[in-house]
């Protein structure tokens, strides 16, 4: 309902306080406004209804639906892992197939196969912000639809790319797909997490499990990797592409076939989303509530709300963003380069063999996917803990790998223990960082910029890729190794400082924290967001929000903010003679 301003509302909500805890006459007006501040009629537009009693299923067809809920949501991330990680993967045979242009460059110059891996990722900086923003005026289900409908284009052109027999042209025309692809894919990541959260906040059964939900979800990223890697491995298989040298026939077919998989995704993903995806309840119900306050209640512009949010949680987009940077520089900068580590530590092996391990280290990390799924969500560990022990562990990891360099690759014992190394590194890059960092850009931040300033925060994160991809084609394999781990150790200080602990913390609770922002009575919110277990030492040692932290009086905003609703929802003026019993809010 809308509620006027005067100008005095600080001044009111202030009194109305006071009286809470005193006794004291309340003001009609401060309640008005009071009443106002909640997500009460937001949750109950959204929040799904329990049953009364579950039916049980049988084992196979529980499990079936369990893993559908959040496969199915996450198919855009794998997608996305399928053929970005083949990037990497591919050169092999893209020297076999093109020699013109990837090994002798004749055709194509250094340069322009340089370009090859990093010009995909301007596209996904692009989309991420262009879709982030367009996420939170469209909605999450419009939003996922543009971006998969791009991904099919874009797959669809790597598929028809490798038909191409002029060197030059082919180059040129993949450069473009890649491109193209990636605006769907930067889209893909603030459309899917937003909407993985919001999934779990509108079911009160996936409340507390919120974060399992997230991260299950961006774990078929891992996923799509992994069966890559097998696709590219069957595909050389049946194609007698087993030995030392490549043939370039048989090389083209694997490049045009594994995108065509990919393609095939591609279309299921994006018909499942025009024909059963529905809009996120929480964002709607949310974003209208904001726009209400906004208008009639401050009377200010939509733009209040992005002004508010960034003056407030500036700190956290710097931990969100920064934290991904460091992330990224290794992740992305290790994937792009993985065939060329693999390379490195076993020189003999053939393309064959190499692609086997290169398969083992994708299992790895995907066992990573899933771990952090199961602890993300204990409040003995939670988020800022995994996020930092995974910094830390890739710190350390790294290190090793750069100052033992030398020794590492002496020997055939060094080499087992070079990859023992490598493939931990992998383990708590996604037992840590990489899961955490996509997962907490769509917690600390409110409904209403939610995927606005995930994207923001995931955009930052490719430009340590683009970094990464730049550096790492300057200097050697130690260094490398050396870079990694310095990211990793500013990554860690980054999360240890800056970043708050959303672990157990209900969204809603975090929009109302917002609506009292929008209001400027931010001084006036006493709940659990400002709770010092939930915030950062940034927040709580520097702005001292903690010091608003008093249970007892948010009990008694929340007990206004309740008749409030109630009065709303019978159709009565919220400042009615119910709300005005001050003896209902005294100390006892």
């Amino acid at each position: 309902m809308a509620v006027g301003r005067d100008g005095s509302a600080s001044t009111h909500v202030e009194r109305t306080a006071s009286a809470m805890t005193t006794g004291s006459g309340m003001d009609a007006h401060g309640l008005r406004v009071l009443g106002r501040l909640a997500s009460i009629q937001t949750m109950e537009a959204y929040s799904k209804p329990e049953p009364a009693r579950r039916k049980k299923r049988a084992l196979p067809m529980a499990a079936l639906r369990w893993w559908a809920a959040w496969a199915i949501p996450g198919i855009g991330m794998f997608s996305e892992a399928y053929i970005i990680f083949s990037i990497g993967l591919i050169k092999p045979f893209q020297k076999a197939a093109f020699p013109d242009c990837f090994e002798t460059h004749t055709a194509c110059s250094v340069e322009e196969t340089h370009v090859m891996n990093f010009i995909q990722i301007g596209g996904i900086i692009i989309g991420m912000l262009l879709f982030g923003a367009l996420g939170d005026i469209i909605g999450r289900a419009w939003g996922s639809r543009i971006v998969s409908s791009i991904m099919l284009v874009g797959s669809t052109l790597l598929v028809f790319s490798g038909l191409i027999s002029n060197p030059g042209v082919y180059l040129r025309f993949f450069i473009f797909a890649q491109t193209f692809y990636g605006l769907g894919v930067g889209g893909e990541y603030p459309m899917a997490s937003a909407s993985a959260a919001e999934r779990s906040q509108s079911d009160p059964a996936l409340r507390n499990k919120r974060g399992q939900q997230v991260v299950l979800t961006f774990s078929q990223q891992g996923m799509g990797n992994f069966i890559n890697t097998i696709v590219i491995l069957l595909l050389m298989l049946m194609l007698g592409q087993t030995g030392k040298q490549l043939e370039a026939l048989a090389s083209r077919n694997i490049i045009i076939i594994q995108f065509a998989v990919a393609a095939a995704v591609s279309v299921f993903m994006t018909v499942w989303r025009f024909t059963r995806l529905k809009e996120s309840k929480v964002w709607k119900a949310e974003r209208e509530d904001a726009i209400d306050i906004t208008e009639h209640v401050e009377h200010k512009p939509a733009g209040h709300i992005y002004r508010t949010a960034l003056s407030k949680f500036g700190p956290r987009l710097f931990a969100t963003c920064f934290g991904w940077v460091a992330n990224d520089f290794a992740f992305y900068g290790n994937k792009l380069f993985q065939s060329s580590f693999i390379a490195a530590l076993y020189p003999q092996a053939t393309p064959f063999e190499r692609m086997q391990w290169t398969l083992l280290n994708s299992a790895v990390s995907l066992c990573g996917y899933w771990v952090a799924a199961a602890l993300v969500d204990k409040k003995w560990y939670g988020r800022r803990i995994m996020q930092t022990v995974g910094f830390v562990m890739m710190f350390i990891l790294f290190l090793i790998c750069g100052a033992g360099y030398g020794t590492l690759t002496a020997s055939v014992a060094g080499y087992r223990g070079f990859q023992t190394l490598y493939f931990l590194s992998s383990f708590f890059n996604q037992f840590g960082p990489n899961c955490t960092t996509w997962l907490v850009a769509a917690e600390v931040f409110p409904t209403d910029v939610r995927s606005t300033f995930q994207g923001v925060s995931a955009a930052w994160g490719k430009v340590g890729a683009i970094i990464a991809d730049v550096v790492f084609g300057l200097v050697d394999t130690r260094m490398t190794f050396f870079l990694s781990a310095g990211f990793g150790l500013v990554g860690a200080l980054v999360t240890v400082v800056f970043l708050p602990d959303t672990t157990g913390l209900p969204l809603d609770e975090l929009d109302r924290l917002h609506k009292y922002m929008l209001t400027g009575e931010f001084e006036h919110y006493h709940g659990d967001a400002v709770a010092p277990r939930h915030l950062s030492l940034f927040e709580r040692f520097a702005l001292k929000w903690d010091t608003h932290h008093n249970p007892d009086l948010d009990a008694a905003h929340r007990a206004v903010q309740e008749d409030a609703a109630a009065a709303a929802a019978a159709g009565k003026d919220p400042s009615a003679v119910e709300l005005m019993r001050v003896d209902k809010f005294a100390d006892k």
